[in-house]
């Protein structure tokens, strides 16, 4: 399977949004272990992230250039600069010992944008699967704060919020992608297919089935903490590759 963005792309939407969403959330436990972890966590993912994008590109001075133009209108660009200033900021919270509150909302609004903006990208091109609803952003965001909370469980933090913010979120990202396939539709009717019941129906309810049915039973059963958090991350990696392939069926070569 190939297409103008593949498994690098996949992979960096995967690790930024996991690394950002332990991040934000470790934020509002009030735990300094957890928080230190999230910011830990997130900066990983912004590196690696950084790293595939560079590798994706093919060129590497490709990507220097684009971080030292100026292309305020460029969703690129943007997304380039608000990537570095994140990784420079989450930097800094780990290498002090107390967290200024100014540079600990700084990182935080830096770290949301970073987890939102892959959606945004997508948005910004002209394929329907991915521009044609308002929803795609919302759909990363949500994920992000699923895998985020599984990934603090499987990392040793067991505060009970955290597998609510898990199940909680789980919902909502599902009723997203339902909503997001309803309204994409008429405009998208061969990347749906190809989800459905096509080359992409492996990944797509791989998504349903280990990353949301089996983690809610499980949570709402109280059982398998470890498993139920390893599913979501894994369901959090397959909600990403429909949706980046789905989006290039009709240049993509089976």
């Amino acid at each position: 399977m190939t297409g103008e963005w593949g498994i690098y792309i996949v992979l960096y939407f995967w690790l930024a949004a996991m690394g950002g969403g332990a991040f934000l959330i470790a934020l509002g436990l009030r735990n300094e272990r957890a928080r230190r972890s999230g910011a830990f966590l997130a900066f990983i993912g912004i590196v690696i992230g950084a790293l595939l994008l560079v590798v994706d590109l093919g060129q590497p001075a490709r990507f220097w250039h684009l971080l030292a133009g100026f292309h305020p209108v460029s969703v690129m660009w943007l997304g380039s600069v608000v990537l570095a200033l994140a990784g420079v900021s989450l930097f800094l919270l780990l290498i002090l010992r107390e967290w200024p509150d100014w540079l600990v909302w700084v990182t935080a609004i830096l770290v949301l944008l970073v987890v939102g903006y892959t959606g945004v990208l997508l948005m910004a091109t002209a394929r329907p699967f991915w521009s044609a609803s308002p929803l795609m952003p919302w759909i990363f965001l949500a994920s992000a704060y699923t895998t985020g909370a599984a990934l603090l469980v499987l990392l040793g933090n067991h505060e009970p919020q955290l597998r609510r913010v898990s199940l909680n979120f789980a919902v909502v990202e599902a009723v997203l992608v339902a909503a997001h396939l309803i309204w994409v539709y008429p405009q998208a009717t061969a990347a749906i297919h190809a989800m459905l019941s096509g080359e992409l129906a492996w990944a797509f309810w791989g998504f349903v089935i280990l990353g949301i049915a089996l983690p809610v039973i499980m949570e709402l059963q109280r059982r398998a903490e470890a498993l139920a958090a390893v599913l979501v991350l894994l369901g959090g990696f397959l909600l990403r590759y429909f949706i980046v392939y789905a989006g290039q069926v009709g240049v993509l070569r089976f």
